[in-house]
């Protein structure tokens, strides 16, 4: 599994993150309450070629309250486009349905939706029909089976800004990284419970280390009672940055100055094993200078 794949579960399996994401984008108000949610099965069984098969989907969840008596969820993730997503889907549906028939429960629907964290809109087939070449007599006969996919980097604000959980930050990183270099993040407090997964998202995206190394000194602050934005983390991020630039910098200056040296020996005649000796480097270091100061003639 990839590092991105459990960077977004981590975050998404929180049940008050996992509702904030179906009320905002599939409910379109507060309806489902974190509380009644439980863990659904990830792994359902299907034959082919004579052999049972597990197929995985990525976040599954049951929820049970007065209006819906239970009802599945679940959400992908994708990082890229899946020509083939309306079988799948319809598959880890299907799974949900089986199960219900083989212990005799109580029948209820199943609901699963697409999270697109691409910087490009989703482009493939979102209804199964679009798979395949219909004839024309066919087409009312063929069944459809339909995908609803959210490209998370297109947002609109108004939407994203309906987020109270911190999916808010993670809609807002994505957007933001398609379209604006220079982005600035809002000054909004990150959940504590949510920190370590929303840093290991922002790492796994981006690939930079730092956002993880950073987790320890960022709870610290929390410990002195310091409240932790977006701006907080990013604040820290550039710090870091410009410690390493200035550590760099030094070690270049270092470099240059060893290099110049190294030379000025050379050019006086001094023997590579003298000037190895003189400054209290390696034979190789002094060669591979002199060589790459031939190379540059």
């Amino acid at each position: 599994m990839g590092e991105k794949d459990l960077a977004e579960k981590k975050l998404e399996d929180y049940p008050e993150v996992f509702a904030d994401i179906m009320n905002v984008l599939v409910m379109k108000k507060n309806y489902i309450q974190p509380e009644l949610l439980t863990d659904g099965p990830t792994e359902s069984v299907y034959k082919a070629e004579g052999k049972n098969r597990g197929q995985f989907r990525d976040i599954s969840k049951y929820y049970k309250e007065a209006e819906i008596n239970i009802a599945s969820l679940g959400i992908e993730n994708q990082t890229q486009e899946d020509r083939d997503m309306p079988i799948r889907i319809m598959g880890y549906d299907y799974g949900q349905y089986r199960h219900q028939i083989d212990i005799g429960k109580e029948r209820f629907p199943s609901i699963t939706i697409v999270l697109n964290f691409s910087d490009k809109k989703w482009s493939e087939p979102k209804h199964l029909k679009e798979l395949f070449h219909i004839p024309e007599e066919l087409e009312e006969i063929v069944q459809d089976y339909q995908v609803r996919v959210y490209d998370i980097a297109y947002l609109e604000d108004e939407v994203i800004n309906e987020f109270t959980s911190t999916f808010k930050h993670v809609a807002h990183f994505f957007k933001n990284k398609r379209k604006n270099k220079d982005y600035r993040p809002l000054d909004e407090k990150i959940d504590e419970r949510h920190l370590t997964a929303f840093l290991d998202l922002l790492s796994a995206f981006t690939g930079d280390k730092k956002y993880r190394e950073m987790e320890d000194i960022i709870l610290e602050k929390q410990k002195e009672g310091k409240v932790i934005t977006m701006c907080t983390v990013v604040e820290r991020f550039m710090e870091e940055g410009r410690q390493q630039g200035i550590e760099q910098g030094i070690e270049e200056g270092r470099e240059e100055e060893r290099e110049r040296l190294v030379i000025n020996f050379y050019k006086k005649r001094k023997t590579q094993e003298e000037i190895a000796e003189l400054m209290d480097i390696s034979l190789e270091e002094v060669k591979k200078i002199i060589e790459h100061c031939e190379e540059k003639k």
